[in-house]
């Protein structure tokens, strides 16, 4: 069977264009450090040898979007990044609803 290929087509950047590219590269490379850190900040949090360090990898590894995970334990997706990052602890109740959102439960070990 022969696959298709899409035709890559390319022209020279108008000066309007050049200069939008010019300014979009400009703000990725002022944003690029804080989002590197960040992300360092998201993966040490998620190492802790703790109950939120768990609750983290499990949001990690799920296939729904942190918006709809955020959404169904009734928290902002802003607080859930907060979270994950480690800048930000949840209250014991919304600890429960995210654990009952990616379809776990708590209980106690016997």
């Amino acid at each position: 069977m022969l696959q298709r290929r899409a035709k890559r087509i390319s022209r020279d950047l108008t000066p309007a264009e050049q200069r939008r590219l010019a300014e979009y590269r400009e703000q990725i490379a002022k944003e690029l450090p804080e989002l590197q850190a960040r992300d360092q900040m998201r993966k040490d949090a998620r190492q802790e040898n703790t109950l939120s360090g768990e609750l983290r990898r499990t949001i990690h590894k799920s296939d729904l979007s942190l918006a709809e995970i955020a959404t169904r334990a009734g928290i902002t997706p802003i607080m859930l990044d907060d979270f994950l990052t480690g800048e930000r602890t949840l209250r014991s109740d919304v600890i429960d609803r995210l654990t009952i959102a990616l379809g776990y439960e708590l209980s106690r070990a016997e």
